[in-house]
C-alpha cells in the first residue's frame, strides 16, 4: 500500500478535535505521526498516512473540506 507524507496545519477551531482519528477511521488510513507542534492557537503535524491511493486522495480531500491546510 502506498504511503504519503503530509503536513497538516490546523486552525484554532480544530486543535481540540480528533480529526486524525476521524480520517483514519472513516477512510481506512493508518497514521504515523512523525512530528507535531500544538498550541492553543494552532497546530502543525507531519505524518505518514498509509492506505490505498483512492483512500489517501479521499482522506486528504476530507481534511481540506473541514478547514485543515494539507501540504505534501
Amino acid at each position: 500500500m502506498p504511503t504519503r507524507r503530509v503536513t497538516l496545519i490546523f486552525p484554532q477551531t480544530l486543535v481540540t478535535e480528533p480529526v486524525i482519528w476521524r480520517v483514519s477511521k472513516e477512510f481506512g488510513l493508518v497514521p504515523n505521526i512523525r512530528k507535531a507542534r500544538i498550541t492553543e492557537e494552532a497546530g502543525e503535524v507531519v505524518l505518514d498516512f498509509t492506505g490505498t491511493a483512492e483512500a489517501l486522495d479521499r482522506g486528504m480531500a476530507y481534511l481540506r473540506s473541514v478547514g485543515i491546510r494539507v501540504t505534501s
